[in-house]
């Protein structure tokens, strides 16, 4: 199982009192214990900690976390001009946003089972894709993301 988690998925992930976190781990810890392979692009870890710091964590609290994060097996994968344009095109098939839209050639390129996200707008954009869209966080619960967003 190839595993592409979004920018929130990774951050809830980190985040151990976030009501999303406990569903958010069942689908990445199997990943992080090199069970399955988690996927990861080269910027992804910097946002993470930009999300960390939004939500009022510590400088040294988020960096402390995004470092033990890069810690765990997990598979770089090459952002390219070519990845950016099939987003691009991507968004325009689909009329779409471009950066749920980079997700989605992302996952392609990389050949990914499985595009994780907490973001609900993703169910439609991967309707016909090659692979499953994860959105493992229940309905009552996804509504309390908005006193604790990312």
């Amino acid at each position: 199982m190839r595993v592409l988690p979004d920018l929130n998925a990774l951050s809830i992930q980190l985040i151990d009192d976030h009501p999303g976190h406990q569903y958010v781990a069942e689908q990445l810890v199997p990943a992080l214990r090199g069970e399955q392979t988690l996927l990861m692009f080269g910027y992804l870890p910097l946002r993470v900690q930009w999300v960390l710091e939004d939500l009022d964590f510590e400088t040294v609290e988020a960096r402390n976390a995004v470092s033990s994060l890069l810690q765990y097996p997990m598979e770089s994968l090459d952002v390219t001009p070519e990845t950016v344009l099939h987003a691009y095109e991507i968004s325009a098939e689909k009329n779409h946003d471009v950066y749920d839209c980079f997700y989605v050639a992302l996952a392609r390129e990389a050949d990914a089972d499985r595009l994780l996200t907490t973001d609900r707008d993703f169910a439609d954009l991967c309707a016909d894709e090659p692979f499953e869209y994860s959105n493992p966080v229940p309905e009552a619960v996804l509504s309390e993301f908005h006193t604790v967003s990312t």
